[in-house]
């Protein structure tokens, strides 16, 4: 488990295991690659959303196509989610997370709805985890401007190097939805702004 000055990320863990429960419900309902199965479960359908289904904005969050899928996120989750939640604490983590996903999610059904494919599944929780990204470069760029360091200007390149290999491979991989993850991270980038500029409290 992952500790920054002897505290876990518990909320982290949480998700986690949230997203492993459904992925276990998606196997029990007919499995995790039958479209069927992650349409009624929740799955993102521009359509279903414009006729109402806005439950559908958090739901498609939780579910996963197939074992790589869950896994790829759920390690990004670990490691990013952590950094960004023992950094920033649960309260603006939760926001970040909660809205960026969601916040994606609604901006993809607005997209498919004006480009015509209303019919396109989207599911995953990847757009969330991009706008913690959001979150680590808003941080690291904070840290760079307060103190132009040899670290803090290696830890900024890192997470531009990690957000531009991100997109480079949403434009390889055919099965990613690059702007899924566009709106993700912008929205989680906007928020963190927000959030880290005038340092909201939430005690």
């Amino acid at each position: 488990m992952i500790k920054i000055n002897g505290k876990r990320a518990y909320i982290t863990y949480t998700l986690i295991f949230i997203n492993l429960m459904v992925f276990l419900l998606e196997m029990r309902s007919g499995g995790s690659t039958n479209l069927q199965t992650l349409y009624t479960l929740g799955a993102l359908v521009a359509e279903n959303v414009k006729q109402g289904e806005w439950w559908r904005l958090l739901s498609a969050n939780f579910l996963h196509f197939g074992w790589l899928h869950l896994i790829s996120n759920m390690l990004a989750l670990l490691f990013i989610g952590s950094i960004v939640e023992l950094s920033i604490g649960v309260e603006r983590y939760l926001i970040i997370y909660f809205l960026s996903g969601a916040g994606s999610m609604l901006a993809f059904a607005l997209l498919a709805d004006y480009i015509g494919q209303v019919q396109v599944v989207l599911m995953g929780a990847s757009a969330a985890i991009m706008g913690t990204i959001g979150t680590m470069l808003v941080t690291s760029w904070q840290a760079w401007l307060r103190h132009k360091t040899y670290l803090n200007a290696k830890r900024l390149r890192t997470v531009i190097f990690v957000i531009v290999l991100q997109f480079i491979l949403d434009n390889i991989i055919p099965s990613v939805s690059f702007y899924s993850h566009l709106f993700g991270f912008t929205i989680g980038f906007m928020i963190s702004l927000i959030l880290l500029r005038w340092n909201f409290s939430f005690k």
